[in-house]
């Protein structure tokens, strides 16, 4: 008897161990289709616009002497900018400047502004597109560093995580070099 329950301790042991190994070969897998897909949750770095002065391409001139700051551009047509517009819950941080372009309807950027309850005066509506036009960004949301009253980085803002990180170093005050995770912010 003592035989046969060992033997089978060893063969649910060893059943355990593959069933262990197929699952640590699953999780590689799907890590892998989201890399090649393009889920992997990291910022893209965007191209700076060559005149970097916040109020010459549109924003607002308070962040011409700003010494930190972000800009957070928002579409309504893009399902993770109502994520962020979500995340925030009306608390738009002291350091942030929205802007929203409306998608389709003309006032598509001022429903988002009223359902995600935005600060109005920490958020610009970019009705007619000349602020990322300006800025010579065509991808949402993505975010803008300020430092200094220039501006230094933009990035696309793939999660609320990543927004959060933008923030946090804003509010820690990091300078140009910091890096959080495997991509300087």
């Amino acid at each position: 008897m003592t035989i046969a329950l060992s033997a089978a301790v060893i063969v649910l042991g060893v059943l355990l161990l593959l069933l262990l190994g197929s699952q640590v070969e699953m999780y590689r897998t799907v890590e892998q289709l989201r890399e090649y897909s393009g889920l992997i949750d990291q910022p893209v770095p965007l191209d700076l616009p060559s005149e970097r002065l916040p109020s010459r391409v549109g924003l607002p001139a308070a962040l011409d002497d700003a010494v930190r700051g972000a800009v957070l551009l928002l579409s309504d047509r893009c399902g993770t900018c109502r994520s962020l517009a979500a995340a925030l819950d009306g608390a738009v941080n002291p350091d942030l400047v929205l802007v929203v372009e409306p998608g389709h309807g003309a006032d598509g950027a001022g429903e988002l502004a009223l359902t995600y309850r935005l600060d109005p005066d920490r958020t610009v509506v970019d009705r007619d597109g000349r602020i990322a036009s300006a800025l010579g960004i065509r991808v949402t949301p993505a975010a803008l560093v300020i430092e200094h009253g220039r501006i230094a980085r933009a990035t696309t803002v793939p999660s609320t995580r990543q927004l959060d990180m933008i923030l946090s170093n804003l509010r820690a005050g990091r300078s140009r070099g910091a890096r959080v995770g495997s991509e300087a912010v």
